[in-house]
């Protein structure tokens, strides 16, 4: 069996600064840009430091989306290389190879699912931002619209949480807020605490003697909840674990912080939503086999498309 390594796949969701966003799509560029730019030298993209990005592969699917694979090289630079161990030596001197004779070495590259304006990605040495910045640039190069720079890609905000969870299920949640004393005085009035963190700290300074003492400062709660079947900290029925994951969504405060994790690993803030998966590919150098990483694209794009997650 061929080595492997274990990837993380996300997704990323292109949003357009433009007067009508509806009319134009991340696919669409891509298809436009692809069409008139058809050599390999077309779809280079220079970065600073003597970088540069390549579009060295792209297949488009039977539903319109774009399988992308970008490559980051130095022309011209030479690897660091370290002596293999032997018993005998000490210490050693790092020295450097040259690549071989018509070849650079691959500085990172990424992998990329794009449909509409649905992003997944697979990356290894290379960021959200430089894919984003090569897509731009490759839009601008091709002179296709010129709105077409116009875009950022974007964790998930406006998709809804209680779906996600309603579809996935809650593995974990971390709990984290301030309660502040003039907050405090509330709760001690109304006897009814106003988020769930608040709920939490009212119950912690009962538990500790001192139902209203709160100091003029505020006090810090901070709480990681877990559905397993371990003993260590907190363990809850799913059904409870679901419920207090809403009640967190539903009634959370400007100050309040949570992560919640689903049973597929995706993570729920109070502001956005990080949509990601961890799989094992292929290796192939530091890097994993193409056409693997877009099976694995596929797969991860199959399943949010299922859980409601995608713009259709």
């Amino acid at each position: 069996m061929a080595d492997q390594r274990k990837k993380t796949v996300s997704y990323r969701r292109a949003e357009w600064f433009i007067e009508k966003p509806e009319t134009i799509n991340l696919g669409m560029c891509v298809a436009d840009a692809a069409t008139k730019c058809t050599t390999a030298a077309s779809r280079t993209i220079k970065r600073g430091d003597n970088q540069q990005v390549r579009l060295a592969a792209i297949v488009t699917d039977e539903f319109g989306g774009h399988y992308l694979h970008l490559t980051v090289d130095t022309p011209g630079e030479s690897a660091s290389v370290v002596p293999k161990a032997v018993p005998t030596v000490i210490a050693f001197n790092v020295a450097t190879a040259e690549p071989p004779t018509g070849s650079d070495f691959m500085d990172g590259d990424a992998f990329v699912y794009i449909r509409k304006n649905n992003v997944c990605l697979c990356t290894t040495g290379i960021t959200d931002a430089a894919v984003r910045y090569f897509l731009a640039q490759f839009f601008e190069f091709a002179k296709i619209r010129k709105d077409s720079t116009s875009f950022d890609l974007m964790k998930v905000a406006n998709f809804s949480k209680l779906a996600l969870i309603e579809s996935q299920g809650v593995k974990e949640i971390e709990l984290r807020g301030t309660l502040f004393d003039a907050t405090a005085h509330y709760i001690h009035r109304t006897g009814q605490p106003v988020s769930l963190i608040e709920g939490f700290a009212k119950q912690f300074r009962a538990i500790l003697g001192v139902p209203h003492d709160v100091n003029p400062d505020s006090l810090r709660v901070a709480i990681n909840i877990k559905a397993d079947k371990r003993r260590n900290g907190i363990v809850l029925g799913e059904k409870r674990l679901s419920e207090l994951a809403i009640s967190a969504i539903t009634h959370a405060e400007e100050d309040d912080q949570f992560v919640i994790i689903t049973k597929n690993g995706q993570q729920i803030s109070q502001d956005e939503i990080f949509i990601k998966s961890v799989v094992p590919i292929e290796s192939l150098g530091k890097s994993v086999n193409r056409d693997k990483a877009w099976n694995e694209l596929q797969a991860f794009y199959g399943m949010l498309a299922s859980a409601g997650a995608l713009e259709v």
